[in-house]
């Protein structure tokens, strides 16, 4: 599970900010929002952020994302002469030459870790590790790093050689567990199951998974889906062959491409898949008759689209306990679908398996007391010198009869955007009508 997450001079984030899942000592919700770790530490099962175009939501989502990117790819053999695909602030000159960091605590098989790194375009300037095992409540230094200096705990003693092999772009984590380093492969599991989607993007992918899986698509996915739409009788994968040979140019450079940039040696597809949504067919006297099949892709609302792209992702999260991050969750959905997402991570009793959803939205209809606690929401929002400023809920006094949504569209909170002169923006479009204002 996600404890906290800092990052500083990437993107829009200037200053270090930190985000954290740690719940506060009050009192909402508990028996719902929360997963109690130890007597001393709850931790939220989601979190919601809110702010204005631009402010910096989706790059909390990219910081996420790209250190993950980094520790599973930095190790990988074509990554030797690539640049550090890091991306420093760019508004402040004193960002220029430094590195950028990042930085997360998280809980893997009962055991907190502390792992991050400080990196520019081509080399990383530091690394480190640190656990804190049960029972114990001081920090153990696994290991440290600057630039190729190294300082080993006794963990990682009998791998000195390693340090040897980390090129100063790649991190000795990502080296080591390559090398089967059980403490490294155990942070980079936790990685693996660190999922960053953009709820822009509908993820046919998942279809592959499907398609190789009827038990899941029955026991599981099937339900879930129903949920929304009684209607579906069931689904149909259907597998297409692709003729290269007669396929248009354009499609054959596009796939070429796509191997370019994967730098894979592998053929090039030969077949797709076809989803279809089995509905049901009634006769006159509405008595059921048959199955009719509507493709997914050109007959299908876009809400269902999304909605169909985001559930195995969040149902395996919820099964296998792991922490999914979402751009734009409300994209094309319903609000009560959405709301249905966000229910079924706080519906989870899985304490073996505890499963985490953070997510940034527009849809001030989530904004609501009776679905969040006060720290489970967070908002963005940019200081005039287009740096992200990054705050909770809980910093605020807060009446107990306030309405978070009506509050945050008021600006009570800040976040929300400034719209400037409204007056001048209508006079400068009857302007280009044409249109005479008359004054």
């Amino acid at each position: 599970m996600l404890v906290q997450f800092k990052t500083q001079n990437y993107l829009s984030f200037h200053e270090e900010m930190t985000f954290s899942m740690v719940a506060s000592s009050i009192h909402e919700h508990e028996d719902s929002n929360l997963y109690p770790v130890d007597k001393s530490l709850r931790l939220l099962k989601s979190a919601v952020v809110y702010g204005a175009n631009s402010s910096g939501k989706s790059n909390l989502c990219k910081a996420m994302r790209f250190m993950r990117f980094f520790v599973i790819n930095s190790s990988k053999e074509r990554q030797a002469e690539e640049p550090i695909p890091v991306r420093n602030f760019r508004l402040n000159s004193e960002c220029d030459n430094k590195p950028s960091s990042f930085e997360m605590v998280f809980i893997q098989e009962g055991i907190r870790y502390r792992y991050g790194f400080e990196a520019t375009g081509k080399y990383v300037s530091s690394e480190w590790l640190f656990r804190v095992v049960p029972k114990k409540r001081k920090e153990e230094m696994l290991f440290c790093r600057e630039r190729q200096e190294f300082e080993l705990g006794k963990e990682y003693l009998k791998t000195k050689d390693i340090t040897q092999r980390t090129r100063e772009n790649a991190l000795f984590l990502s080296v080591d567990a390559q090398f089967n380093g059980l403490v490294s492969l155990a942070v980079l599991k936790w990685f693996r199951n660190l999922v960053v989607i953009s709820g822009l993007e509908q993820r046919w992918d998942e279809a592959i998974a499907l398609a190789s899986n009827k038990t899941y698509v029955n026991d599981e996915f099937l339900p879930a889906l129903k949920i929304i739409d009684d209607g579906i009788e069931s689904i149909d994968i259907e597998k297409i062959d692709l003729d290269l040979d007669s396929a248009p140019e354009i499609m054959k450079q596009f796939l070429q491409t796509l191997k370019q940039l994967s730098n894979s040696s592998a053929e090039l597809p030969n077949e797709t898949f076809k989803i279809n949504l089995m509905r049901r067919k009634y006769d006159a006297e509405n008595h059921f008759v048959s199955v009719e099949s509507f493709d997914l892709i050109n007959e299908e609302s876009m809400g269902t689209q999304k909605y169909f792209g985001l559930l195995s992702p969040v149902l395996r999260a919820l099964k296998n306990g792991q922490v999914l991050v979402v751009d734009e969750l409300e994209s094309s959905l319903h609000p009560i679908m959405t709301r249905y997402l966000i229910q079924m991570f706080h519906a989870h009793a899985g304490t073996s398996l505890p499963a985490q959803l953070i997510f940034n939205t527009h849809d001030t209809n989530l904004l609501n007391k009776n679905l969040f606690r006060r720290d489970q929401i967070w908002f963005t929002e940019k200081n005039r010198y287009g740096a992200t400023d990054l705050y909770s809920l809980i910093e605020y006094k807060v009446r107990n009869d306030a309405t978070f949504q009506k509050d945050y569209l008021e600006g009570r909170y800040g976040a929300v955007p400034f719209i400037g002169n409204v007056k001048a923006v209508q006079e400068l479009c009857c302007d280009a009508n044409g249109v005479t204002n008359g004054n």
